[in-house]
């Protein structure tokens, strides 16, 4: 598993141009096939189509969070690609879910598990296969009393899911929603959420945030989480109180917000629910070793649909879990089923 660490001591626009100037061509190879997939799969006529959507969320991300919006802006320096750009890498899903043409299915599984290790935060992140080569893990380090925190991300983005040093993690789901318009861009909602002590905090920020499409976010810590809906328009709570046991796909469990959402006739998210609710039905997750085998379950949730004449198909890219009690994070990059976790841990080496 690939990492990366931004710089301790530096400024937000120095963290964006550190990653931007390490994995620059990366970037630009993502970069452009984001902006293929926006135009094939969501239907934009053209790449400037998609340029001009992805400027207009560049304000509304710099009045949500101006280090956010200097980390991305540093990103783009330091890449030599434009800002444009790096919205629609860490953006994808939700521009081409505002695009003309409802298709695709990329997506991923949450699981929250309460085992006698403790209550683990999982979920596989599917996406089209030729994302794979891009995944990393990477370090924020404490800053101006904000946590440090473990992002699983590809480059290019500020970052999908993760943990802070105060065992709060954030996951998430992508829900196609159709009243989706211009709001926060979506890695920068769940980095905003890291930055708070506890789950209850990290909700609160996306119950206020401006959101503008789809997506379930899972916040959760060793005493509580919160599964929150969104669409456009609308934020519901689908689960509360104590970890416990949950699941969470890419359909909605609250039938409101399901009314402004769309299940392309591609997606496997009911397969992949029933799957792993049955799964836990039959037993209880038992420990890590039993979370990772059922997320890595050929049948299951893992899935690959790749071949040589389609290299976009879905495909699991990512695997995570959180041990929300050690506070220990084990991950591993694409097509995981033949691949060991690393951890990755606070203090002073990290891993």
């Amino acid at each position: 598993m690939r990492t990366f660490t931004l710089p301790t001591g530096a400024t937000s626009s120095e963290w964006g141009e550190a990653h931007g100037e390490a994995f620059a061509d990366e970037i630009r190879e993502i970069a452009q096939i984001r902006t293929d997939l926006c135009m094939s799969v969501g239907g934009f006529k053209d790449a400037q189509e998609a340029y001009d959507l992805a400027a207009q969320h560049l304000p509304v991300l710099e009045a949500f969070d101006k280090a956010l919006y200097d980390e991305l802006m540093g990103i783009a320096a330091g890449s030599r690609r434009s800002p444009e750009e790096i919205v629609i890498i860490n953006h994808y899903t939700d521009m081409r879910d505002m695009g003309p043409k409802i298709a695709g299915a990329e997506e991923c599984t949450v699981v929250l598990s309460e085992t006698e290790e403790g209550s683990y935060l999982s979920q596989t992140w599917d996406m089209h296969a030729s994302a794979k080569a891009y995944v990393l893990m990477f370090q924020v380090p404490e800053i101006e009393g904000s946590p440090a925190a473990w992002m699983l991300s590809i480059t290019g983005c500020i970052g999908m899911a993760g943990m802070n040093e105060h065992g709060v993690g954030c996951t998430i789901n992508n829900l196609r929603s159709t009243d989706a318009h211009v709001g926060v861009v979506w890695p920068a909602l769940v980095r905003r959420v890291l930055r708070e002590k506890t789950a209850k905090a990290g909700r609160d920020i996306i119950m206020d945030a401006n959101i503008g499409s789809g997506h379930h976010y899972l916040v959760a810590d060793a005493k509580s989480a919160y599964g929150i809906e969104t669409s456009g328009r609308l934020k519901k709570s689908v689960h509360e109180g104590t970890p416990g046991n949950f699941i969470h796909t890419n359909h909605c469990l609250d039938e409101e917000v399901g009314g402004c959402t769309a299940v392309t006739a591609e997606s496997t998210t009911y397969h992949r629910y029933d799957w792993m609710e049955k799964s836990l039905e039959f037993l209880p997750v038992v420990g890590e070793e039993d979370l990772w085998m059922r997320l890595n379950q050929p049948g299951g949730v893992w899935m690959d649909q790749s071949s040589p004449d389609n290299p976009h198909a879905p495909a699991t890219c990512g695997i995570m879990s959180m041990n929300l009690d050690t506070k220990v994070i084990k991950a591993a990059p694409g097509f995981a089923r033949a691949a060991d976790p690393i951890a990755f841990r606070f203090g002073r080496h990290g891993r």
